[in-house]
């Protein structure tokens, strides 16, 4: 190793940019020099040159010399100590900005207990950023007599008499009160952040323009757009053209009425960042949904952006409505009985393009985007074409965009899903150029903190999908911060690769059988997970032949733990499956509406866009009679 490369590791460390990894095979898969580049120039480190390695280095040795730490992390009600480089005059403000103390200390600050939340202690001449984080985000036992079940499904397949095409939030507020007549204690759904609204070919929930707004797509007409057509699968251009224009003439209608004094409280009480969010929508209706093709001078949100934009009161009105219809939704669920209502879900990332990083130019790593190595979701590994905030800048913004979409997510659910959760501790960055990805840790325990902090104001519990290349650690400490993981049944496996026992399954979890991203049950069973990766040209004849083996094993196991005779018909699994899941001692069950109807085909094949019907599958019966279909569980 040159002196060079010894300094540009050394500088990779100090941004948390792995030197390498190992993968699924446990095959140690080492950093090159471009790759340590890339990933470090993304997050605004110039590594270009041996020298400018050299200069970035001292620059941090200065950073570490500064009066206090850039950030402590503290828990509530238990004193804290903040070391000092010298004698100081010391003040401490909360979030507010209301000063809660003042003095003059020497070598370190000796703080009372404070309140869980956001302060800034100031001496020096320097800033640190305290969060004071509860002991853990809310436990099911806290909110619940015991363990708790429910559906998860796709929003967007919802069946009714007015949605036109495609599941809206009315229809939501319809499921819950059906399924909760089953004995449900939730329904969990893909992610409903914005999209956008210049949107034409985007359908993944999971590639939105921003985290912290939802999608228009899902808003009910007020006087409805007709029955779901009977075709299984969404057709959304034909939908967005009639909702679109519907959603104009509500709008226009809603102006000439007046208005409504809900909406005016809603646009006085929001923050900038509503603003923003529909000067983005408001121009991208004019230039396409990608600012990155904008003409320059509109490409960051500056006074020629508010020109451009003109009055964007329509997409302020859109997100009240979509807020508003989701409360209605979770009123709903409360009314009916459920423990937790909705189950929302928290995104990976937003579409480099897209108005999350529109508006956060500051914090989001450029030229990089977001994906995974290969692992069992996919064997040719995943670029997800999301952009990813870098850890230094969302540390130097105190996590504020993180902090407003979790507020906003947790405002309108009882659970919330963390897409992904890995990406609290490191996140696999591709980089443009074509320089092989690499791993960049991430701030885990401020993460974990402020998670902690929204999650307690909300009452909100939180699971996190922690599925792929888990390090070592890391579910016991997102465990002790009160963040289930998420176990799936269908990948905990023996070393022959046949299904553990329920017992196994891990106790602090939500568990299931499967997700939008695996095969359902029906096409478990049949081995439907196998023909598509055949299909796709991942695994060949003889590779899927010994898959398809390792899969007659596990259904031979199966049949033994649930007592099912070999030509029991596909229902009949379907039931004992779930039967066996809710003997398990996990914190949480969910059911796949899907699996709930026997359907085949899963919602989403990863690592494909075109080339199999993501996003779009709908569900066979009507909202309204979620709870009078076959296959339906009921709680005992």
């Amino acid at each position: 190793m040159t002196g060079g490369d010894a300094a540009l590791r050394a500088l990779a460390q100090e941004y948390g940019v792995h030197a390498g990894f190992y993968d699924l095979q446990g095959k140690r898969k080492d950093a090159s020099p471009p790759t340590l580049r890339a990933l470090l120039g993304a997050m605004g480190v110039d590594a270009g040159t041996d020298a400018a390695v050299v200069a970035a280095l001292k620059e941090t040795q200065a950073r570490a010399a500064a009066a206090l730490p850039a950030e402590v992390i503290a828990r509530a009600g238990v004193p804290l100590s903040v070391p000092l480089a010298a004698p100081s005059e010391f003040s401490l403000t909360d979030e507010a900005g209301t000063e809660v103390a003042r003095g003059r200390a020497d070598d370190t600050i000796d703080l009372p207990g404070l309140e869980m939340g956001y302060y800034t202690l100031q001496a020096g001449g320097a800033a640190c950023f305290i969060l004071c984080r509860p002991a853990h985000a809310p436990l099911t036992t806290e909110v619940a007599d015991g363990p708790g079940w429910g559906y998860c499904g796709a929003l967007y397949g919802l069946r009714s008499e007015d949605n036109g095409g495609l599941g809206s939030y009315r229809d939501l507020g319809r499921g819950v009160t059906a399924l909760a007549r089953t004995g449900a204690d939730f329904l969990g759904l893909n992610p409903v952040h914005a999209l956008g609204w210049a949107t034409e070919e985007i359908t993944s929930p999971y590639s939105p323009t921003h985290r912290g707004f939802f999608s228009t797509d899902h808003i009910a007409v007020a006087a409805g757009l007709g029955p779901t057509p009977e075709a299984p699968l969404v057709d959304y251009a034909a939908f967005r053209k009639r909702h679109r224009a519907a959603l104009q003439d509500e709008f226009r209608a809603f102006m000439a009425s007046d208005g409504d004094a809900g909406f005016d409280r809603y646009r006085a009480g929001a923050d900038r960042a509503l603003v923003d969010f529909a000067k983005f929508e408001a121009i991208s209706a004019e230039h396409g949904d990608d600012f990155r093709q904008w003409p320059q001078a509109l490409r960051t949100p500056g006074a020629e952006a508010t020109q451009a934009a003109g009055d964007t009161s329509f997409h302020q009105w859109l997100q009240w409505r979509a807020e508003v219809q989701l409360d209605a939704a979770q009123g709903a669920a409360k009314a009916a009985g459920m423990d937790y209502g909705l189950y929302l879900d928290l995104a990976v990332g937003s579409r480099p393009g897209g108005a999350e990083v529109w508006m956060n130019a500051e914090t989001i790593a450029k030229g990089v985007t977001i994906g995974a190595p290969p692992d069992m979701l996919n064997p040719e590994g995943q670029s997800w074409d999301l952009a990813a905030h870098a850890p230094a800048r969302l540390k130097a913004a105190r996590y504020a965009p993180l902090r407003a979409m979790l507020r906003k997510l947790m405002r309108h659910a009882g659970i919330l899903r963390i897409d992904h959760v890995l990406g609290l501790t490191r996140s696999f960055w591709q980089p443009d150029d074509g320089s092989p990805g690499g791993y960049v840790s991430q701030p885990l325990e401020a993460f974990l903190a402020v998670i902690a902090i929204e999650a307690r104001r909300a009452g909100c519990v939180v699971v996190g999908e922690d599925l792929g290349l888990v390090p070592e650690g890391f579910r016991e400490r997102l465990n002790e911060a009160g963040l289930y993981s998420y176990a799936v049944w269908q990948y905990e496996t023996f070393d022959d690769g046949t299904l553990r026992p329920v017992d196994r399954l891990r106790d602090f979890s939500l568990a299931c059988f499967g997700t939008h991203d695996t095969p359902t049950i029906t096409g478990f069973w049949y081995g439907q997970d196998i023909a598509w990766w055949r299909r796709m040209g991942w695994i060949s004849e003889a590779e899927a032949q010994a898959r398809h083996d390792i899969r007659a094993r596990q259904r031979h196991v199966l049949r033994a733990m649930c007592h099912l005779p070999p030509d029991a018909a596909p229902a009949r699994i379907v039931d004992h499956l779930h039967g066996q899941l809710a003997q398990s001692g996990a914190a949480l069950v969910a059911v796949q509406l899907d699996d709930a109807f026997g359907c085949l085909e899963a919602q989403n094949l990863p690592g494909t866009i075109a080339e199999h019907p993501n996003w779009r599958r709908r569900l066979p019966v009507a909202v309204t009679a979620l709870d009078r279909a076959a296959g339906m569980t009921r709680k005992t």
